[in-house]
This record gives C-alpha cells, sequence and structure tokens, in this order.
C-alpha cells in the first residue's frame, strides 16, 4: 500500500516540512522548552537555544577534523549531555553517525571498531579510549570533554590534533546513520537507517499523538538505541520539553522532580508499579478493583480520569503526575501489568516496531485491546506468513539492510519479494488487532523434533503476580524443557509451591513432549548488570539458559 502523501504533509508542523536537517536550526526558536539532563545526581534544565549554540560550537571543531557530509563518525558513550550535543551536531552536518552501545562493546579496541564498521572519525567516552588495550590514535577524541567540553580543548587542556582515516565505500545517501540490533542472540548487527522514512516516521507519530508545547517527553534508555533518539527527534521537532536519562535507580527520582507528560521504554519500567500493588494485601486489592471499575462505568469521560487520579494519586506521582500517555515497547507487555495500569487509571500502551523497520503496529487512546500490539500503523502493511511468523512491507522502510552482513543472513530478514521478515510468530483477531505469540528464534526444539513456543507458557506463569519473570528453557541442549522462576521479593513462603501447582496443572492441559519437567527458583532478578537482560531490558534467553543449567540438570529447586 502507498503511504498516504496527503495525510503526512497535513501533519508537517508551522515550522515547515519536517526534515531531520530541520531539527538543528528549530532549537534556536523554541525558547520556553528545554532539554533535562543529569549532571552526576543533580537534573539540569538547558533552554533548546542554548543547546543550539552548543551545537554550533561543536560543530566547528568537528568541521576542522575533517567532518562532513558522508563522513561515517563513530559516537560510543552512555547517556550524557555531550553525547545528545555531538550526535545533534553530526546530524546537521550530515555525516552519517556510527551509534556504538557501551554494553555491547564492551572491551573493544577502538582500532577494531573502526576497521569493522569503517569509522573515518570515532568520539568516544575517555575511559572506553583509556581503556586497557586501546592504542592512542589520532582519529579518535574524548565525547565527554573538560568542562562544557565545546572549547576544542583535550582532557589536558592542549588544544587537540585530531585527523579522520581513510573513508570506507560510501553509503547510499539516503543513510544517515547505524544502529545495532540488541543481539539477543549473541550476534549484534549493524543497521542502516533510511534519513527520509525516519521523517515519515516522525510525521507519523505526530499525526497520531497530538503533541503540545506542554509535553515533556522521558528518554530512559541508551540513546544509542534508535528509539531513544526518535523520541528526543519528536521533542525537538514538535515544540516540547525532553528529558534523557539513563536507566537507575535514579530514574524515578527524576519522574517526579521532571513531571513528564509522555515516557516509552520496555516493560520494566512498568512491572514496578504491578508489584507494588501486588504486594498489597488481597482485601484493598479487591477494593481497589471494586472502586476503579464503578469510577470507569459510572462517571462521565469528562470526571472519570481526575477521579482516578485522586483515588490512586500515589500511582501517578511515583510517574511524576502528569503523565498522559506510556509507551511500552521492546518485548511483550504482561497483561496483569496493563490490567493494573488501567485500574489506577494511567494511559499504558502497547505498541511493536523493529529498528528494521519502524514502527509495526501501535495501541492507542481510541483504539486499544490489552494484550495485543495494537492495530498496523499503515493498513495493509503487515501479513502473516504460513509459517505464522509476523511480516511487513512499507514503500520506504525504515532501514534499506545490514551492513557488512553475508547475503544470506540480509536475504533472511529483507526478502527479496519486499516483505521484511520480524522474525516474531503473530496472528490478528477479528478486529485487527495484532497478537503477538512469541519469537521463532525463540523456539525450543525438542530432540523428537517437536517445536514449541516458550511464550504462552511463560505469560501464563505471569499471571501469578508472585512471579517476577519466567523463561523457558532447554529442549534438544539440554535434553529437557525446563523454567527458571524469578520470585518477587514480596512473595510468600508459599509462592514457589503455588507456582509448581500452576505448572503441574498446565502439563496436564499439554502434550507430553511440551510438558515442563524441571523448574528451578531464584529471587535474583534479572537485570543489565547481571547480564541477564539486554541493554534494551529484554531477558537474555542464553545467558539465563547458561547461568541456571547446572541447579536445572542437578534437579535443584533453588538458585
Amino acid at each position: 500500500m502507498a503511504l498516504n502523501e496527503m495525510a503526512l504533509n497535513e501533519s508537517r508542523t508551522a515550522a515547515g516540512p519536517l526534515s531531520l536537517a530541520g531539527l538543528v536550526p528549530r532549537l534556536l526558536s523554541l525558547e520556553e522548552t528545554a532539554l533535562f539532563h543529569l549532571d552526576g545526581a543533580r537534573l539540569v534544565r538547558t533552554p533548546y537555544p542554548e543547546l543550539h549554540a552548543d551545537v554550533r560550537r561543536v560543530q566547528e571543531r568537528l568541521k576542522s577534523w575533517g567532518a562532513g557530509v558522508g563522513v561515517r563518525v563513530g559516537v560510543w558513550g552512555t547517556n550524557s549531555y555531550s553525547w545528545i550535543v555531538h550526535e545533534l551536531a553530526l546530524l546537521d552536518l550530515g555525516c552519517v553517525t556510527v551509534t556504538l552501545p557501551v554494553t555491547e562493546f564492551a572491551g573493544s579496541a577502538p582500532a577494531d571498531l573502526a576497521e569493522r564498521y569503517g569509522l573515518e572519525l570515532l568520539l568516544a567516552d575517555n575511559d572506553l579510549l583509556s581503556a586497557e588495550g586501546a592504542e592512542p590514535a589520532e582519529w579518535a577524541a574524548p565525547l565527554n570533554l573538560d568542562g562544557a567540553g565545546l572549547d576544542g580543548a583535550g582532557l589536558d587542556g592542549a588544544e587537540r590534533v585530531v585527523a579522520p582515516r581513510e573513508p570506507a565505500a560510501p553509503l547510499d545517501p539516503d543513510v544517515f546513520s547505524i544502529v545495532f540490533s540488541s543481539g539477543t542472540t549473541g550476534t549484534v548487527k549493524a543497521i542502516q537507517l533510511s534519513r527520509v522514512a525516519t521523517e515519515d516516521c516522525l510525521a507519523e507519530f505526530g499525526e497520531h499523538h497530538a503533541f503540545s508545547p506542554d509535553d515533556r517527553i522521558l528518554v530512559g534508555l541508551p540513546l544509542s538505541t534508535f528509539q531513544q533518539r526518535i523520541m528526543m527527534y519528536c521533542a525537538i521537532w514538535y515544540g516540547f520539553d525532553s528529558i534523557v536519562v539513563e536507566p537507575s535507580p535514579l530514574m524515578f527520582a527524576v519522574l517526579k522532580q521532571a513531571e513528564p507528560t509522555i515516557m516509552g521504554g520496555p516493560p520494566a519500567f512498568y512491572e514496578i508499579l504491578e508489584s507494588r500493588f501486588s504486594g498489597r494485601p488481597a482485601a484493598l486489592k479487591a477494593v481497589l478493583r471494586a472502586l476503579s471499575a464503578t469510577i470507569r462505568t459510572v462517571l462521565p469521560a469528562s470526571l472519570r480520569d481526575a477521579a482516578l487520579r485522586r483515588v490512586f494519586a500515589q500511582a501517578h506521582d511515583a510517574y511524576g503526575g502528569r503523565m498522559r500517555l506510556m509507551l511500552s515497547g521492546s518485548a511483550p507487555l504482561r497483561r496483569s501489568t496493563a490490567e493494573v495500569f488501567a485500574t489506577v487509571g494511567l494511559p499504558l500502551f502497547q505498541l511493536y516496531g523493529l529498528t528494521e523497520s519502524g514502527f509495526i503496529s501501535w495501541n492507542r487512546p481510541d483504539a486499544n485491546r490489552i494484550g495485543s500490539v495494537g492495530r498496523p500503523v499503515f493498513p495493509g502493511s503487515v501479513r502473516i506468513s504460513p509459517e505464522g511468523e509476523i511480516q511487513v512491507r512499507w514503500p520506504r522502510p525504515q532501514s534499506p539492510g545490514y551492513l557488512g552482513e553475508p547475503a544470506e543472513v540480509e536475504r533472511a530478514t529483507y526478502r527479496p519479494d519486499g516483505w521484511i521478515a520480524t522474525g516474531d510468530l503473530g496472528r490478528f483477531d477479528d478486529d485487527g488487532f495484532l497478537h503477538i505469540v512469541g519469537r521463532k528464534k525463540d523456539l525450543i526444539i525438542t530432540r523428537g523434533g517437536v517445536k514449541i513456543a516458550p511464550s504462552p507458557w511463560e505469560q501464563q506463569v505471569l499471571t501469578d503476580t508472585a512471579v517476577a519473570q519466567a523463561v523457558m528453557v532447554g529442549g534438544e541442549e539440554p535434553p529437557y524443557v525446563g523454567a527458571v522462576i524469578v520470585l518477587r521479593d514480596h512473595a510468600g513462603d508459599d509462592a514457589a509451591e503455588r507456582v509448581r501447582r500452576r505448572i503441574e496443572e498446565l502439563n496436564r492441559d499439554a502434550v507430553p513432549s511440551h510438558r515442563v519437567t524441571r523448574v528451578v527458583f531464584t529471587r535474583e532478578q534479572f537485570t543489565r548488570e547481571n547480564g541477564l537482560m539486554t541493554t534494551t531490558l529484554k531477558i537474555n534467553r542464553r545467558a539465563v539458559a547458561a547461568r541456571f543449567q547446572t541447579a536445572l540438570d542437578n534437579g535443584e529447586d533453588w538458585a
């Protein structure tokens, strides 16, 4: 289906035709709006015109180093004001930014990264450039310079001399950035991004979500993740505040201080509230659910939101007190999480997309179905293959392909017939809402050749509010189907036995090959820090299986 050009044009703002080239100039006119960012534990407000001035100063230095149209520049660092300034400066110069995720490339030598991805310049946090084994290079410079980092001086105060490497083979002129997959299978792929398709994405996002100058968006995952940059670009183009932080215990303190109206992130951002709610006494939870149901069915819409906000003020205040749009993606949202947010009146909507394709489907306030990932952004753009795989085709996909992958790997995703294979298994319901039932690569294949999608089983176990995380493992190696169950801290002593009984019920209803025969419980939460979740807070299944295999092999109950 062709894009509706008229609809896209109507979604342009008064700033003129939406374009990435217009982002930096737009900053100068946004005198009432600002970027909020952390300096240590302190939240700093930088008005957009000041950000514009810093970007322009950085550009002069970058140009003296050889940065310009088509030059491939690596940006390697944690979220910071300096990261944002440099990325916007490079974007405005027409460079191709290669945004390297810190976690995935931890321990990598700068020279290896430059060779692998054709970098002509590399800007990186100083600790990454000075790590053991990192050789000094004239084409690499610190991203976190001293002071404001905008005067061209090195850490020692001397003028830094930087000279680019030999250029790599040129990319398509429409490619403006290279980003990376999260690598849940252990294979990190470099993905080229289309400038024109990204502009389409920004326009479509603005058309469906009615941004206003009063909005304030929270960006809470690494900026090397492209979806986070999309949110920052939206804030600049549509003229509202942005808040950039890293996932950390400080994030909820920032929420209360900065009072965002919009946030997006993985389910882990929202499961904290569910955990608090589920830890309350059963009788109190029943009363709160009944009160919420009464408010939502009896009161008119004009009074409903205010009433829920008043009754559940503590829940609203935890997210800043002004939330009007909360988006969940990257991993499946538990039905129980969505139901808790509906109960307290917080507007949580699940969406679905890939870096390779852009947004695929989304729930919206006027069309939301809990348990689904919404209807396709563009009608007719999504199909289910005979094997059950979700495939998407747009006239202008967000990515024209991978960088440096073998042809057979490229074709497996970017199919010759023009459809992009998502690797997700799904179905449509009768009303056109898309439901994801699992990942092809997560399929457990038993020694008898039986294929098991773990997600439906995991979702059944996750209905118990004592369960924080559940992962099915095994199949062929190890030669059984097992599971790792993470219990919440507040779960009582009887929780493990109750979950075991639930698993026995599921086993009775399952064919023998699908029965989970070994279960290990733990109270160790899966996190980025212990390697059991990825940078984008998805469960790292391979790491979980490796961590708990000995306990499962030995038939242990706890680990």
